[in-house]
């Protein structure tokens, strides 16, 4: 797992723990969250018709979260306090010391709504993770003013393939409506310690290779909107991390393996070429122009219109090379028949 079997300076308050092992552990990294972090357990706590644990990583906090955390009584809770490790390094700590079947990451400022845990668990049935929809709040939970942030992450509910090709132009998934098999991280490695926004994504699509993704249309937590969130700008920083996981992804599977996927949501194959070309430019990243290229030239070789879209003609007037004979940069055709 990355990065999991790192050394560090830790200081572990072990409540007393179940006998059996729970149906969910619930992760909760907290940096500086003082004003939140109690909300987000004691709403993980207060979930019923399910078995849980509470692991709480506090990564190195300079205000009274430690206090505020090591206030409440519960022998399902677990505290870690460390000294500053990052993010994705604080998920691999408590993930390693998770023992429920399933894991949920809930941030520190963000809050489970009564009934999230249970029905979340009846709706992971045959799936490796599971995602319900968010309510996007501000810092004091109420309706956030602004609707971009809702919008985002209010995609048609579906399951398998369509979720992993959603993910192609965008993370459409708010990483605290997660349930997912632990086995099935540790299986994929955990968190990308290298990335500092992108770890979820990243996971997603990873775990997206080993199994089914489902979603279903009920809001069952709160993401706080509160203005510093760490993800809330694109930066140059974050766009790299996020083409790191995309064309990491692509490779893994390679094109074939995502055109058939495609192709199981009932297009011919050469839809499902097109589909997934459209994806790759909808996601906005240079780093998918050689599987763009890829993809156009299966396309054109198999007697496909390759300027039939307005964004196609768009990338074609933008690289008129590619609708001329040549060697095509190199890359190689062929790949997908």
């Amino acid at each position: 797992m990355h990065g999991v079997a790192e050394s560090a300076k830790t200081l572990i308050v072990s409540k007393d723990r179940y006998s059996a092992a729970p149906e969910i552990s619930i992760l909760v990294p907290s940096y500086n969250h003082a004003a939140f972090v109690e909300g987000a357990i004691r709403s993980s706590l207060s979930q019923e018709g399910v078995s849980l644990e509470v692991l709480v990583v506090d990564d190195g906090s300079t205000d009274d979260s430690p206090a505020r955390i090591q206030a409440i009584e519960d022998s399902r809770l677990r505290v870690i306090v460390q000294e500053n490790r990052g993010l994705s390094r604080s998920l691999n700590r408590v993930l390693a010391e998770a023992r429920g079947t399933w894991v949920k990451f809930l941030p520190s400022d963000d809050r489970l709504l009564p009934g999230c845990l249970a029905r979340q668990l009846a709706a992971a049935a045959g799936s490796v993770a599971s995602f319900c929809l968010p309510a996007v709040v501000d810092a004091n939970l109420q309706p956030l003013l602004d609707p971009a942030p809702q919008e985002w992450f209010d995609v048609l509910p579906d399951r398998g393939s369509r979720v992993a090709t959603d993910l192609l132009p965008r993370n459409c998934l708010s990483a605290p409506c997660g349930l997912f098999s632990r086995a099935a991280a540790v299986k994929v490695g955990g968190f990308d310690p290298s990335m500092r926004v992108a770890q979820d994504y990243d996971l997603w699509l990873r775990l997206a290779s080993v199994g089914e993704l489902h979603r279903f249309d009920e809001r069952l937590v709160q993401v706080r909107w509160h203005g510093a969130n760490q993800s809330s700008v694109a930066t140059t920083s974050t766009e790299a991390e996020r083409a790191l996981a995309l064309v990491r992804a692509l490779i893994r599977e390679g094109l074939s393996g995502w055109v058939v996927r495609m192709q199981s949501l009932g297009f011919d194959r050469m839809e499902a070429c097109r589909r997934l070309l459209l994806a790759l430019l909808d996601s906005g990243l240079s780093q998918v122009q050689p599987f763009v290229y890829e993809l156009a030239i299966d396309i054109r070789e198999s007697g496909g219109t390759l300027a039939a879209d307005p964004r196609l003609a768009l990338f074609f007037a933008d690289n008129p090379e590619l609708l001329r004979p040549g060697s095509w940069g190199g890359l190689r055709s062929g790949e997908l028949s």
